[in-house]
Order: structure tokens, then C-alpha cells, then sequence
């Protein structure tokens, strides 16, 4: 877990992460206010903030095109229980493609075999 978006209580500091995206990703405070409609001071005190309400978390995310939900997640501790229906289906998926791949791998050398001929 990254140290620099911990409080000294352990919890997330959410306007630190949004403050590192900021700066990693040159967002304009400016330029993002007037895609939310917000004022620059509103965008300024969201980052000086440790928590936001999740539907400003979603607005963010929106205008950013940038999943904050995610970057949250990600810093949790991964002994935290998880809905894992989804990654199972996907990793289902996976090991289903992977599978024809071989079967089309093995019918393609049959094939150049054949036109060999």
C-alpha cells in the first residue's frame, strides 16, 4: 500500500491521491471546474480533503474518464474479502480462448502439413 495517501489512522486520503493524479497527469484545476461546473476553489478544496462523498468521487471519474473507485480498491489490503463473481467469469473467458487458440494453433500446422504436399 502506497504510505503517501495514508492518514495517520490508516484510512485513505483521497485528496492526496486525486492531488498525485493531478500532478502526474497535468489536470488543470481550472479546466476541470468548468467541465463540472464547479468552481476552482470547490475542485482546490476537494483535494485538500481526506474523503468525498462517492458520488463526487463518480463526477470526477466521469469528467476524468479515470476510475478512482479503482485507485481506491487498489489501496486496500488485499486480505479485504471481494466480490469475486466477476473475475471468475472473466478468468472462465480466459482459459476458454486460450483453449481454442491451442485447437486452432494445432489445425493450422495441420494445414500448412497438408498444402506441404
Amino acid at each position: 500500500m502506497n504510505k503517501i495517501y495514508l492518514e495517520n489512522d490508516g484510512l485513505i486520503n483521497f485528496g492526496a491521491l486525486l492531488g498525485a493524479y493531478f500532478k502526474k497527469n497535468r489536470i488543470y484545476k481550472s479546466a476541470l471546474a468548468r467541465k463540472i461546473n464547479r468552481s476552482d476553489s470547490t475542485i482546490g478544496t476537494f483535494q485538500k480533503r481526506p474523503s468525498l462523498q462517492s458520488a463526487i468521487i463518480e463526477e470526477l471519474s466521469h469528467a476524468m474518464k479515470h476510475n478512482f473507485f479503482a485507485d481506491l480498491a487498489d489501496l486496500l489490503p488485499e486480505s479485504y474479502s471481494k466480490d469475486e463473481t466477476k473475475w471468475m467469469e472473466k478468468d472462465a473467458k480466459i482459459a476458454s480462448l486460450e483453449k481454442e487458440i491451442e485447437i486452432l494453433k494445432a489445425e493450422k500446422e495441420v494445414l500448412l502439413v497438408v498444402l506441404r504436399k
